[in-house]
């Protein structure tokens, strides 16, 4: 996978890591759901660390065919007899599949994913947990001035035209741009808490429109 489709799973990993580390949410986590994502080094570990040996979690290796023998260990062989009748197919594998297959619940087509806004409603939430006496518009100031740190990382994507470069997203229409402040931070906040409930359940984002 390039780095742009690799950046749905990245935010799906922050906001699970998110709710690991955090007493309340951390209860909330289907681990039924997550048996296999080893949350002992979600909980610590940089993503791109644990990306390269859970890829697999996403991605599936090979395409369906017809084989004499397993030849893939993340797979599943079914023999079907070749007149057994479609209808039988359609209605039974469902069936014999159930509990042996791994569903990615990424509830929105990758493409569809904004992750920059995604991100915007994160960081506004970790530095509000961090920091609950600060007032809206320094929780803003917060969150921009990590964007743009983080921007630096990708510079050279972004110089090159492969990258679009990033700023807080969130902002409310018809309304003056320094007011907009605090109401964009309260709505990210906002975002960010019903995507870490809906994560807690095993989907990735979920439903989380304020509107």
């Amino acid at each position: 996978m390039n780095f742009k489709e690799v950046q749905p799973y990245r935010v799906w990993y922050q906001y699970l890591q998110t709710c690991l580390n955090d007493k309340v949410l951390s209860k909330k986590i289907d681990r039924e759901y997550y048996k296999n994502w080893n949350l002992n080094l979600v909980k610590t570990t940089k993503f791109d660390k644990w990306f390269k040996s859970h890829q697999h979690l996403f991605v599936s290796k090979g395409k369906a065919r017809v084989v004499s023998k397993k030849t893939n260990n993340e797979s599943i062989l079914i023999e079907i007899p070749q007149f057994y009748p479609i209808s039988k197919i359609q209605k039974e594998l469902p069936q014999i599949l159930k509990g042996k297959i791994i569903e990615t619940k990424l509830t929105h087509n990758t493409r569809n994913i904004n992750t920059p806004a995604l991100d915007s409603f994160l960081y506004a939430y970790n530095f509000r947990k961090k920091y609950p006496k600060k007032k809206l518009e320094d929780i803003w100031k917060l969150c921009d001035d990590l964007i743009n740190k983080r921007q630096i990382k990708v510079k050279t994507l972004v110089e090159k035209g492969k990258l679009r470069r990033r700023k807080q997203q969130g902002v409310g229409s018809g309304i003056k741009a320094f007011k907009n402040k605090p109401i964009m931070i309260s709505r990210n906040i906002l975002k960010a808490s019903k995507i870490l409930d809906n994560v807690c359940s095993g989907q990735f984002p979920g439903q989380y429109s304020d509107h």
